[in-house]
């Protein structure tokens, strides 16, 4: 099983949500990802390196603002249908994410449950959003760069990091941009790692833009104030 965290004892919730995904895999020999989401606050269980991939870059994106990683939905005629995501924008969209890598053929019964499918999106509001790994991995960089900003975030967590967003906030609007090595400049040495987690968090925010998309994570990571 692949980890994004380590942790002591599994509390007996999520050993039970861990089990249930291993159920799920049936003949599938996919991986298991245990991961915390900085969006949403908690941890939850992907079933499968796509699904992880689609975590990824769910997270990065500065439009959402809810995500469920866990859906399962009654739909009429295929009843309980589990899908990867039910995201939340801040334009007021909603999308049911399907993640899979089959080739879905005219004609088909897999075409005919993907109508099914957005039929049930529509009919509850939302848009059926289809995605696979070639669609996930358009941006290799960006991908890899959310992976190390996820796993910073995650060793803050439970640290309340109000104080140093708005520090970093105001340092930043006051200039326009600042790299990751400047903002480490603002307190002790041994703060950096919570300074650093805090500009993630107000990228993920859309509270600053970066340039995440093009460059390795490094001190000259770039943030710009945005507006």
């Amino acid at each position: 099983m692949n980890v994004s965290r380590k942790s002591g004892r599994l509390g007996t919730h999520l050993r039970g949500k861990l089990a249930a995904a291993y159920g799920q895999r049936g003949h599938q020999n996919s991986a298991l990802w245990y991961v915390y989401s900085p969006r949403t606050d908690r941890d939850w269980v992907l079933r499968s390196d796509l699904y992880f991939e689609h975590f990824v870059l769910t997270e990065a994106d500065p439009s959402v603002i809810d995500v469920n990683y866990a859906p399962e939905l009654d739909v009429p005629t295929l009843g309980p249908v589990q899908f990867a995501a039910i995201v939340h924008y801040s334009d007021g969209a909603v999308q049911w994410h399907h993640v899979s890598n089959e080739r879905i053929k005219p004609n088909s019964d897999a075409a005919a449950q993907q109508l099914m499918l957005s039929n049930a999106a529509e009919h509850a509001g939302a848009n059926l959003v289809c995605l696979d790994h070639q669609f996930l991995n358009q941006n290799p960089q960006l991908l890899w760069n959310w992976q190390r900003c996820i796993a910073w975030m995650t060793a803050a967590r439970g640290t309340a990091l109000a104080t140093y967003m708005t520090e970093i906030a105001t340092f930043i609007h006051a200039r326009e941009i600042a790299t990751l090595g400047q903002l480490a400049e603002l307190g002790a040495r041994n703060l950096f790692a919570l300074y650093a987690a805090a500009a993630f968090r107000l990228v993920q925010l859309g509270d600053l833009n970066s340039d995440l998309d093009e460059h390795p994570v490094s001190m000259a990571t770039t943030f710009v104030a945005r507006g």
